[in-house]
């Protein structure tokens, strides 16, 4: 007699995808804006701009993770994603059965979906998506399961309100709900009454978070833009339109990398189509109302995806492009199963999804090891790469951050100074190649470089501290006091920068007026020794410590 398990037992496997997940999580930070993520989580104030839920979710999580004294850095903070992956494997099996009623393609079609390139978010991934494609995977089930009748529509109308919130581009699945809601045997008042409460819910939503009206149209603004090359600032330039070969590869690129095996799918029904007429047409009056649903939501999506024509490239920033073509996969997914006579389990089966597998890995594996993942995006924002010149800054930028972070300042420096060729009218990025020249000893190289970022910025007091500390190991104490006083008044009192202004007074011989800063130091930060040694050194009884001028970055 065959051993037969319970049907819960299958929820067990959770428990290996989940490790997985953890084994192989992401190592770099590179991926998307995941070190701005990271650190607006950190501070406690992650940017709203067009995920508002997402902000609040990763804080709310943050806070927990204080409260159990747990550290906010990137494991912690990614096991999120990896939670969110858990949960959607759980709904990627209920689209699976919502998919097919047959057992072995419903396993088909459960693998090929658990091995797209959007699985990547799942893997410690911190930004938005992760949690965003969650809700638009539960938004997909939710409308295939009440196109066969299923459920409370109120329970889709919450999944899309929810999705929108998360992510503002959520919003190109409206026309799908729209087909569903219309569709409703209620009466018209109703059916009216339905269309709008998704938007409704998303307002309030959006208005509980703190995120008014007026910021709702700074991500439109942006998408007017994206959509209209030509009208935005130089620098954000691309050299091609939505409607060009250049623009055709990169989706292309997007497409190969997030749903490969899908996308042969469609390709192969609709060869199937042309090449053999009726005879190999699904049988039927038309399309059912789940296929209806999935193209409503997969063709907005896709002409989404084609008419953004963004400053960064799928390549380097896939995360945007992966949850706007996920309808099309489920789409792909459920065309495949339905071709007659080829019935996609067995051998066949297998190789499809050990196709999608392997795509998946190849940038699974890449990424979970941080020296492929650093060469990996070095080569995508290096000489020679065909992006704008903000992708290529900001690339470089986030490379010269995570350099600099390992005291690695020569290779910080290379990356700080391609950000500034790519993009030479951003203060930022002469200041970050000052401090690294700084940090290299090269004083007399940095001071010009700093001063030019200041001509181009004065408000950055990064770049007036900087300056002070080259300024005090060339000796020039007073110009360094006066440097430090500046950086003071633009970001208010900071231990790094009082200290270091009360080592520019001492050595200009202001030694009361020293003395008073460090202990004004010492009171207000009773932990920070520099200030503390000073005192003791110069004022006090014995030590032999010294108060240097302290490198750290603000």
């Amino acid at each position: 007699m065959p051993l037969r398990l319970p049907r819960w037992s299958g929820w067990l496997l959770l428990l290996p995808w989940a490790w997985i997940l953890w084994e192989l999580r992401v190592r770099t930070l590179f991926l998307g804006d995941g070190t701005i993520w990271l650190g607006g989580i950190q501070s406690g104030r992650p940017s709203p701009f067009s995920e508002p839920l997402s902000a609040a979710t990763w804080s709310g999580y943050a806070s927990i993770l204080r409260t159990l004294g747990f550290p906010v850095v990137a494991p912690t903070v990614g096991a999120l994603s990896i939670l969110a992956g858990v949960v959607a494997a759980a709904i990627l099996w209920g689209i699976a059965s919502e998919l097919t009623p047959r057992t072995g393609s419903r396993a088909f079609a459960f693998a090929v979906l658990a091995t797209l390139g959007l699985a990547q978010l799942y893997f410690g991934y911190i930004e938005s998506y992760p949690l965003a494609s969650v809700a638009i995977l539960a938004y997909l089930w939710l409308g295939l399961r009440r196109a066969r009748g299923a459920d409370h529509p109120l329970w889709l109308a919450t999944a899309l309100a929810i999705a929108m919130t998360l992510h503002l581009v959520a919003g190109y699945l409206v026309p799908s709900y729209l087909y569903l809601a219309l569709r409703e045997k209620r009466p018209l008042h109703s059916r009216a009454v339905l269309a709008l409460l998704p938007l409704a819910g998303a307002a309030a939503i959006l208005l509980f978070l703190g995120f008014k009206p007026s910021q709702w149209l700074v991500p439109l603004n942006i998408v007017a833009r994206a959509v209209q090359p030509g009208h935005d600032i130089a620098v954000f330039a691309k050299p091609y339109t939505p409607l060009s070969l250049g623009h055709a590869w990169e989706l292309l690129n997007a497409i190969l990398l997030v749903l490969p095996v899908p996308g042969l799918l469609l390709l192969a029904a609709a060869a199937g189509r042309g090449v053999g007429g009726e005879a190999t047409a699904p049988s039927g009056p038309g399309p059912d109302a789940a296929t209806v649903f999935l193209a409503a939501a997969a063709l907005p999506g896709l002409i989404t995806a084609i008419v953004l024509v963004l400053p960064v490239p799928p390549a380097q920033d896939w995360d945007l492009a992966s949850i706007m073509i996920l309808p099309l996969a489920v789409l792909g997914v459920k065309v495949g199963c339905s071709i007659p006579k080829v019935p996609l389990r067995g051998t066949r089966g297998v190789a499809l999804v050990l196709l999608g597998a392997g795509a998946t890995l190849s940038l699974v594996l890449v990424n979970a090891n941080e020296t492929s993942g650093v060469h990996r995006f070095e080569t995508l924002v290096g000489p020679g790469a065909k992006i704008t010149a903000y992708g290529r800054a900001y690339g470089n930028e986030l490379l010269a951050s995570y350099y600099e972070d390992r005291n690695d300042y020569s290779r910080a420096l290379v990356h700080a100074q391609r950000a500034r060729e790519a993009e030479p009218t951003n203060p930022r990025y002469w200041v970050k190649t000052g401090a690294a020249l700084y940090n290299l000893h090269r004083y007399d190289e940095a001071i010009p470089v700093l001063e030019e970022g200041i001509r181009r910025g004065p408000n950055r007091d990064d770049a007036y501290y900087d300056l002070g500390n080259c300024f005090t190991r060339k000796g020039r104490y007073d110009a360094a006091a006066a440097s430090y006083r500046e950086a003071i008044r633009l970001a208010g009192p900071s231990a790094d920068y009082l200290n270091n202004l009360g080592v520019a007074l001492y050595s200009a011989g202001e030694s009361d007026s020293a003395r008073l800063v460090w202990t004004d130091v010492v009171r207000r930060w009773p932990g920070y020794g520099r200030s503390r040694r000073a005192l003791l050194r110069h004022f006090g009884s014995l030590g032999s410590d010294s108060g240097g001028v302290s490198s750290t970055r603000r």
